[in-house]
């Protein structure tokens, strides 16, 4: 039964995802030319702010032509010819759910694109900076919100790496922060410099930061920690701890005073900072990272 697509049925289909509406029409090379184009797209508007206006402009853009390209593709196909499986509506149906699963399977298991909301990881990171997760071997498995599988983490963490978690007092909060503490390691925070193990870690003066939201300028410094050299932001004057001892589980293996802050990191935890160290909500507040809180590697930061 040749079936001829319809031509309505086809613009509506191409206005709203181009790769159907080229299935539609039976031209699975089409389809897979719109769908790598839009994936493209999706990628610069998710991991680059900078990029994200233009790619939603040439996304509508695709939309329009999409549509009227199906359009066209309808009205000339041949009224004897017989359309493939692919363009029925069950063959759509399929191809769209293959494509849903194949996407929450990367989302949940190997890399996941998030967004720095906060000045906390200046210079590193811009604020609404994207960044791109490897999850795989970290053990924290779920996408969307929705946690799916806890296993203990097999891939190694070095100190200096960026890594996202669940913050601890409250899961459905993603964090981004610098890794500094391992299992076991003593963390120093004494007169701006920061301790491992009871050695200063390297610390040179990089010039200044011009911070366009404050605007104004911030000392930069490259501290080198375990391998990784990265940019920190060291604001002058004294430094800001928490009045008291801060509440939070395992509070008893640290001690504040108005010069330092020291912390043993407890088996199956870790310690985090933030680049920007006068303007960071981190462990030096709230403690530790549990280990199963560890959603993966930061692997990309955008722009």
């Amino acid at each position: 039964m040749p079936n001829k697509p319809k031509k309505w049925i086809a613009a509506l289909l191409g206005l709203v995802s181009p790769p159907v509406g080229m299935m539609y029409v039976a031209h699975a090379k089409l389809a897979l030319a719109y769908l790598s184009l839009a994936i493209v797209l999706g990628v610069l508007g998710i991991l680059s702010s900078t990029w994200k206006a233009a790619a939603d402009y040439i996304s509508l853009l695709l939309a329009v032509v999409g549509a009227s390209h199906a359009y066209l593709l309808a009205k000339r196909y041949p009224d004897e010819k017989p359309r493939p499986a692919y363009s029925r509506w069950y063959g759509i149906l399929g191809a769209v759910a293959c494509l849903v699963v194949l996407a929450v399977v990367t989302r949940t298991f190997f890399f996941e694109p998030f967004r720095s909301p906060s000045a906390s990881m200046l210079p590193t990171i811009p604020v609404r900076a994207g960044l791109l997760v490897q999850k795989w071997g970290y053990g924290n498995y779920g996408t969307y919100g929705r946690s799916l599988l806890h296993m203990p983490i097999s891939s190694p963490l070095t100190r200096g790496e960026l890594i996202v978690f669940e913050f601890p007092s409250d899961r459905s909060v993603s964090y981004v922060k610098r890794l500094v503490g391992l299992p076991g390691d003593k963390i120093t925070y004494r007169e701006k410099h920061l301790f491992v193990n009871g050695n200063a870690i390297p610390l040179r003066p990089n010039g200044d930061y011009f911070d366009p939201d404050s605007v104004r300028y911030i000392p930069r410094f490259v501290e080198s920690l375990s391998g990784n050299e990265y940019s920190v932001l060291i604001e002058k004057g004294p430094g800001v701890l928490p009045p008291g001892v801060p509440r939070f589980p395992f509070a008893e293996k640290c001690t504040y005073t108005a010069e330092e802050m020291a912390c043993e990191v407890p088996i199956g935890h870790f310690f985090t900072v933030g680049d920007n160290r006068d303007n960071s909500n981190d462990s030096r507040m709230w403690g530790f990272v549990p280990a199963d809180h560890v959603v993966g590697k930061v692997v990309f930061v955008g722009s």
